[in-house]
């Protein structure tokens, strides 16, 4: 009998002749053919009420990407695997993640199959299709309040003054079922399906809730609001779809079942999809959020209520969100998962909800099932306020939305916070905006006074007057000064001095009529403008690797994972490549941007085209890089110079893994003289192959850079070439300004005050070079 489902769990007994793949052809040597790979294989262990075999494996074959060497050798890999799957049972093929589900032949186990398929090298992985169990844990409480909601906690009542959400944002809730006659679910419900059966509503799917645990989460994310009738959803005029996963009274599933109901919701149009259950922290889960991240969706999980640490990968290195649970005093509760796979946490203790008991049935809820379509509802509210931004952008806005909990920033215990409904929504909209009539200067003056025109314009809200402020970091940390108002609204941003070749990084912020502070970028400062403080810049060669440009890859001994131009996948398989390239053009330089795919092997080394740079004066390089090490071991990202055409090569930086996109720039002279045989070099290694190593690389310039020396005439702040009445202008606008990068501080004591006044007044009317 196959498929027999109890309140516990799947009991699958299946009659299945014995394979053995160890007398297939081994991998071949190169040349062609295959290269020998024998990869190291941890068995699985079962856990009684979180995961139990199934009788099945999820078998995913090694992606072909890379270079034409790489990908013939992985598409042989592939094409073997895919032959020797057909000797099994075959329950799915899902194409696509390229996927197969298969039965565990009798008188084998999963561990005997699994590790003989893994161990071939023709897999990416190979693990049980486990039973898991919704994440709930009963509480028979009589709490009648949702305290989530509080303004010191989700501050959701504020939040729904911006949006409450719109029918056209659906949710797709993958549970055990919904009480689809319950009096606060009953709006916006969109068509069910029955994962189990594969069968939607109309055409006789059961979505009817046989557990109660999928009525409570789908209360948690939709539940009509405003309607003088028990609770409030997070976006409680949102869309809701149930994809019911189970047909036992118990709830039980398996994660193909809950892959494919996450699947089928973002297919059928959902903008997120909802998992309460165990199983998380496994590869298939994090394909199928890659695939849902490919469509435009979102896909939510459940951490877990064992308290484990979840360590698959880190929490910004793939396409799904992991959410963990606090209690009412906002701190982490017992039971719930941490570690770095737990992207953020949301209320999961007591949560208030609808209940499948009656039609009008509520009550407390406890579980990180609950934490996780409170997120899912917020998402969808993200969507509902600003439809046009991307996955990417909505996972930005929900992170930097959070309220920070424990250590400061992200951390191992609540991710990057606690979910935040009203801060993430003033982040979704756009409730002023900034113009810039005259561009950007093309470089900064090294002696200060460099101004531009910034414009704060209406959106949603007026602007604030007087609220204009400029951020910047020369290289000793962000300071803010204040903006010159030549008009309501209107400002002079004045940049200080730095010194002569330092990139400054600057960004802008203002408020509006209703005190909410904007910051152009968006996400600043982690995102800013940046421009080079120089009195001349030639720029001899700017890559942003829309084309290859004469850029060449050449690889030794890499199994997968070599240098490709492309456009970041955003992690949407396994391991930690840049969610996106650097400076917005679309692509760059990354290493293993397939399926789950980092470096194996190597080195891989990109090379630039030879540069002719024998006439440049003070040629400085500049690139953005990003660099990623599982375990902090030797790998590196080892950047070289040569100027002799590659006869030797000289280091200029060999980097440990860092988080996020980071800018460098260097002086040529300070390595090697200029002639007209230069070439960059960055190499990364996975060597021996025992972690997970990602390195991507764009935006790079090579600038001839003049650093001119003039005579000091610190006078003459708006720099119009003489002492006059638009300095004085400056000065008694920025009269009283302390703490450094002060625009009227002409005698340079980090102050403007009346020993400036003076100053200017003695050489009022002088000429300035």
């Amino acid at each position: 009998m196959r498929g027999a489902f109890s309140a516990c769990a799947i009991v699958l007994n299946l009659v299945l002749g014995p394979l053995s793949v160890a007398n297939a052809a081994a991998p071949r040597a190169a040349g062609g053919a295959l290269r020998t790979v024998s990869p190291e294989f941890n068995p699985f262990f079962e856990t009684p009420g979180a995961q139990l075999f199934s009788g099945r494996l999820i078998a995913r074959p090694v992606q072909p990407v890379g270079d034409a060497a790489a990908y013939s050798d992985l598409a042989a890999r592939n094409a073997r695997a895919h032959a020797a799957i057909q000797a099994f049972e075959i329950h799915r093929y899902v194409p696509q993640t390229d996927e197969y589900i298969f039965y565990v032949p009798a008188g084998r186990t999963e561990n005997d199959v699994a590790g003989e398929l893994f161990t071939t090298g023709w897999f990416q992985y190979v693990h049980p299709d486990w039973i898991v169990f919704p994440l709930q844990c009963p509480n028979d409480a009589a709490f009648n309040l949702q305290w989530h909601h509080a303004a010191d906690r989700m501050n959701s009542c504020a939040g729904w003054d911006i949006d409450t959400g719109g029918p056209s944002v659906g949710v797709g809730i993958c549970d055990t079922g919904v009480r689809v006659t319950h009096e606060d679910l009953l709006l916006h419900r969109r068509e069910g399906f029955n994962a189990v059966d594969e069968l939607w509503e109309s055409n006789g799917g059961q979505i009817n809730d046989i557990n109660g645990h999928g009525t409570a989460t789908t209360g948690c994310a939709a539940a009509n609001g405003n309607n003088s009738k028990g609770v409030a959803g997070v976006g409680w005029n949102l869309s809701h779809r149930m994809l019911r996963v189970s047909n036992s009274g118990g709830g039980g599933s398996s994660l193909s079942v809950l892959n494919l109901a996450s699947r089928t919701s973002i297919e059928a149009g959902d903008k997120v999809a909802n998992v309460s259950y165990t199983g998380v922290a496994n590869p298939s889960v994090v394909s199928t959020a890659a695939y849902i991240r490919s469509l435009g969706g979102i896909l939510v999980w459940a951490a877990g209520n064992d308290g484990a640490t979840l360590t698959l990968n880190g929490r910004d290195e793939d396409a799904l969100i992991v959410v963990g649970a606090t209690n009412s005093s906002d701190v982490l509760a017992g039971f719930s998962a941490r570690g770095p796979f737990v992207d953020l946490v949301a209320p999961g203790v007591d949560v208030y909800t609808t209940s499948n008991s009656n039609n009008s049935s509520y009550g407390p809820a406890t579980g990180t099932s609950f934490a996780a379509p409170l997120t899912a509802g917020l998402i969808a509210l993200i969507w509902s306020e600003n439809p046009g931004l991307s996955a990417n952008e909505v996972e930005q806005i929900l992170k930097a939305g959070v309220d920070d909990l424990g250590a400061s920033g992200v951390d191992d215990l609540y991710g990057y916070g606690r979910i935040n409904v009203k801060r993430s929504l003033d982040l979704a909209i756009n409730f002023i905006s900034f113009e810039f009539p005259d561009g950007f200067p093309d470089k900064l003056d090294p002696a200060g006074g460099t101004t531009m025109r910034v414009v704060v314009v209406e959106g949603t809200q007026q602007p604030q007057p007087g609220t204009g402020e400029l951020h910047y970091n020369t290289g000793a940390g962000w300071v803010t000064t204040p903006m010159i108002e030549v008009a309501p609204n209107v400002y002079d941003a004045v940049f200080p001095a730095a010194d002569c070749a330092t990139d400054v990084l600057f960004y802008f912020s203002a408020r509006s009529a209703e005190d909410v502070l904007v910051t152009e970028p968006r996400f600043a400062p982690t995102r800013a403008f940046t421009r080079v403080a120089a009195t001349g810049v030639t720029v001899l060669a700017e890559y942003d690797f829309e084309t290859a440009a004469g850029w060449a890859v050449n690889n030794v001994n890499v199994d997968a994972g070599g240098w490709v131009r492309a456009a970041p996948s955003g992690s949407q398989g396994l391991l930690g490549d840049p969610p996106a390239d650097f400076d917005g053009s679309g692509q760059c330089w990354v290493t293993g941007n397939g399926y789950g795919e980092d470096l194996d092997g190597g080195p891989t080394r990109l090379l630039s085209p030879t540069l002719n740079l024998a006439t440049a004066a003070e040629p400085y390089v500049r690139y953005a890089r990003w660099f990623y090490n599982d375990d902090q071991d030797e790998d590196r990202l080892v950047v070289e110079v040569t100027n002799n055409g590659g006869l030797s090569w000289k280091l200029i930086e060999s980097v440990e893994s860092t988080p996020g996109w980071v800018v460098k720039h260097w002086r040529l002279r300070d390595f090697v003289t200029p002639t007209a045989l230069v070439q960059l070099r960055f190499s990364v290694s996975d060597n021996p192959n025992n972690s997970i190593t990602e390195a991507a690389l764009d935006a790079v310039a090579i600038r001839d850079i003049e650093c001119a020396v003039t005579p000091p005439c610190p006078a003459d702040l708006d720099r119009d070439g003489v002492v006059g009445q638009g300095d004085l202008g400056v000065l008694l606008a920025d009269y009283g300004c302390t703490g450094g990068g002060c625009a009227g501080d002409v005698d340079g004591d980090g102050s403007t005050g009346q020993a400036d006044l003076g100053a200017l007044l003695a050489a009022y009317g002088q000429a300035c070079p």
